[in-house]
């Protein structure tokens, strides 16, 4: 990737989303210095700082922004965190990339876009699976027009035994905001609407259950140490969602997501137009179905081994469209704002228990 620009970045969080994508992420771009990790945990940042050879560490981010002035800022940490931090450092001049969720309510999430656009500065979100290859062919096929008129879609993310540490902040709803819809079901929610265009969603119904958390079953996903509950150990988050969404285009959407479940692991998305339906597999698999001559057809779509990750090529993607690349693909605000809000929707609709009209 060639630039004329140069950009230091700085990472927020020193957790295991920063040590095996953002920071290496960086790193990779001939073009990009990480001289910077923040973490409450001084330690643990220089920990990490020491493993991938990064120069300054910090345990308070304010303190950071001040010293450091950094050209882009990752906020990788707890979800409660997510909008102070990135307020604060699109307000000190800095493009964030914040991870998913970008915020805990569709209004806090309008507000970080507006700091943004006030600031001159770049916000996206850490939704990276539309650049895994199974995505990519759906989308190459959803632009060439070979499904029609989406008008239906159906997106999973059923974890069998996925939570990511009783008693860690994950499952801590001051902390976190919610589990795993929340945590996987953005990303699930993300693929859908990629190959649908986010239209504009009109209602949401939505449920949402904790069944194995509370109970100490189902422990053992991302960057988790913890499978044993600690005495006093806090779990008041769902692991386990369901959503119907409709949009003002008419189409709608199902969501279902899970950390832990009597079901198997399912990683999937499928759509419904009327020219073709797509079935598409978390990483490995797309199946096309249209009719050709009245007689039904099914391609078994060749998919090209990523030569990155779609963590990589997010960050890749971000900094390419910082240097005003127009063909860059990031979540843009319409894009992010219309995840978010969905999610918002359904935590009301549960709470509730009534549909939410947008």
């Amino acid at each position: 990737m060639s630039t004329s620009k140069s950009y230091r970045v700085a990472v927020i969080g020193a957790g295991s989303i920063a040590k095996y994508s953002h920071v290496p992420g960086f790193q990779r771009l001939p073009n990009c210095e990480v001289v910077a990790i923040c973490d409450v945990n001084e330690a643990r940042a220089r920990e990490l700082a020491d493993a991938l050879k990064v120069p300054r560490t910090y345990s308070d981010y304010k303190t950071m922004l001040a010293e450091v002035k950094p050209d882009i800022v990752v906020v990788a940490t707890p979800n409660a965190f997510h909008k102070p931090m990135s307020i604060a450092a699109l307000e000190a001049g800095a493009n964030v990339l914040c991870e998913k969720p970008l915020a805990l309510t569709y209004a806090d999430a309008v507000e970080m876009f507006d700091v943004a656009a006030r600031a001159g500065r770049t916000l996206t979100a850490g939704t990276h699976f539309r650049f895994t290859p199974p995505m990519q062919v759906a989308k190459q096929q959803a632009d060439a027009g070979f499904f029609g008129n989406i008008y239906a879609a159906r997106t999973v993310w059923q974890r069998r035994n996925g939570i990511p540490g009783y008693g860690s902040w994950f499952t801590n709803h001051d902390l976190a905001g919610g589990g795993a819809l929340l945590d996987i079901g953005i990303h699930a929610l993300d693929r859908a609407l990629y190959l649908m265009g986010y239209p504009k969603p009109v209602t949401v119904s939505g449920a949402t259950f904790a069944e194995f958390g509370p109970r100490g079953l189902g422990l053992g996903g991302w960057g988790s140490d913890i499978f044993i509950p600690a005495a006093g150990a806090r779990y008041d988050v769902d692991d386990f969602a369901w959503a119907f969404v409709r949009f003002e285009n008419g189409a709608i959407l199902n969501l279902q997501v899970s950390w832990a479940s009597n079901y198997p692991e399912t990683f999937m998305t499928e759509v419904y137009g009327t020219e073709g339906g797509g079935y598409i597999a978390g990483r490995d698999k797309v199946e096309l179905y249209t009719m050709l001559n009245k007689q039904e057809v099914s391609i078994q779509t060749p998919l090209h081994e990523a030569k990155v990750s779609s963590y990589f090529q997010l960050i890749e993607n971000f900094v390419r469209a910082l240097d005003g690349d127009k063909t860059a693909d990031i979540p843009t605000r319409e894009q992010a704002l219309t995840s978010v809000q969905i999610i918002d929707a359904i935590l009301r609709s549960a709470a509730g228990k009534r549909e939410v009209v947008l």
